[in-house]
């Protein structure tokens, strides 16, 4: 069974990989450059209320900007598209000219925008250049685009905590470096044919929300990404740093394995990591202060993203999807999950400051970090669902390749 979209227009091996790099280093540095304005709000003394409306105006953008982004895409092409999108988000460095909440708020708006219609864009355009194991390969490692710049943001969190400002600047000038870098390579792109397009415009958006998988898909990564946000906003930096690292290990190896792995094995490896997370998280916040705090931050984070290649890979393996249907998919996926976690993400701020609020920029009780991980539990269930829809049609699609290798 294949597991790409029908549609993919054959490109040079050096300038796929090329397009891809770009891709990849633009939502790269888009979540570096978030990470960036989190320490350049964290100077500013808000409150949690005040810092959670920060984040927010960033997961409020995205909920925006995925609704927009297939359309977008559509209608300005892959080129002129991720061009919009990466000066979105070179518009962020802008916040470090002002210290006036409503004026950062605006800001952080279209930055989060930026980066909302680049992470759809990157899905909708390997599918078309890409398929089969190269397709899983570079979709698993787009998956680890975000936690890379977290990761890079982590790492220098010293020299950003001392100089915000700087921070915010340097992200901006590495993401118009990529532009640069994207508009030169783009021009491989092969021009699609007029009744091509009009053909592939034919799924919507109201088709895309008609359809169980997307719905299911979405609702099943918010509570995952609603406590990621929180654990790199919120929890103890000592700990999380381990956690991202992990994460990038995680899911460089979980995109190697997955490509090895059988199409109708992937949603039972992402249900068998799901509950590990769900553990995992729990042993985070019971062992916080304790000597295996890095053990376990370590653990969440390989067990947070590991799975991430295979779960990613589901959208791509129902039969006969298309690239427009892909790009759909991901616009709800993102669309979904960031506005869940708006609202999950104001409550955990509520609760924080109603039960002594912050302290260091971690909170003083336990009671908001209970709340997320109870919330992190709907990963689980949801994949659950997906395994239990798409098992049926893998397994038969598995038994029809298996026949047809006997007649052979």
């Amino acid at each position: 069974m294949s597991a790409s979209p029908s549609g993919v227009q054959p490109l040079p091996a050096g300038m796929r990989y090329a397009l891809a790099a770009t891709l990849f280093l633009s939502y790269m540095l888009f979540a570096f450059g978030w990470r960036a304005g989190d320490f350049y709000v964290a100077s500013l003394g808000f409150s949690a209320s005040r810092t959670a409306l920060m984040t927010n105006a960033i997961t409020i953008a995205q909920v925006v900007g995925s609704l927009v982004a297939a359309n977008v895409l559509l209608k300005l092409g892959p080129r002129a598209a991720l061009t919009l999108s990466s000066c979105l988000i070179i518009f962020g460095g802008l916040a470090a000219l002002t210290d006036v909440f409503p004026v950062v708020f605006v800001i952080r708006f279209v930055l989060g925008l930026g980066g909302a219609l680049a992470v759809v864009f990157m899905s909708a355009i390997v599918a078309k250049v890409f398929e089969g194991r190269e397709l899983q390969v570079v979709n698993g490692v787009n998956s680890v685009a975000f936690n890379t710049g977290l990761a890079v943001a982590l790492t220098f969190a010293v020299q950003m905590v001392a100089s915000p400002t700087t921070a915010v600047v340097v992200a901006a000038v590495l993401s118009a470096l990529v532009l640069a870098g994207w508009l030169f390579v783009s021009r491989a792109l092969p021009k699609e044919a007029p009744s091509a397009a009009k053909v592939d415009s034919s799924f919507t958006m109201r088709d895309g929300f008609k359809d169980w998988f997307n719905w299911v898909f979405a609702l099943s990564y918010t509570g995952l990404l609603s406590y990621y946000i929180v654990a790199f906003t919120f929890m103890d930096p000592a700990t999380i740093r381990w956690v991202v690292y992990a994460g990038v290990i995680g899911a460089l190896t979980g995109t190697v394995i997955a490509a090895r792995t059988p199409n109708v094995l992937k949603p039972k490896v992402v249900v068998i990591a799901a509950a590990a997370q769900l553990v995992s998280a729990a042993a985070v916040l019971a062992l916080s202060e304790s000597r295996f705090a890095t053990l376990v931050g370590v653990i969440l984070g390989l067990a947070i993203f590991f799975p991430m290649p295979f779960f990613v890979q589901l959208a791509f393996l129902r039969p006969g999807v298309t690239a427009r249907e892909i790009s759909v998919t991901f616009s709800i996926f993102w669309a979904v999950s960031y506005a869940g976690s708006v609202i999950i993400i104001q409550v955990f701020a509520w609760i924080a400051d109603a039960t002594g609020g912050l302290s260091g920029g971690v909170p003083v009780s336990n009671a908001p970090l209970i709340y997320i991980v109870v919330i992190e539990a709907g990963f689980l269930i949801g994949t659950f669902l997906l395994a239990r829809h798409l098992g049926p049609t893998l397994k038969a699609a598995a038994a029809a390749e298996a026949a047809e290798e006997v007649d052979a």
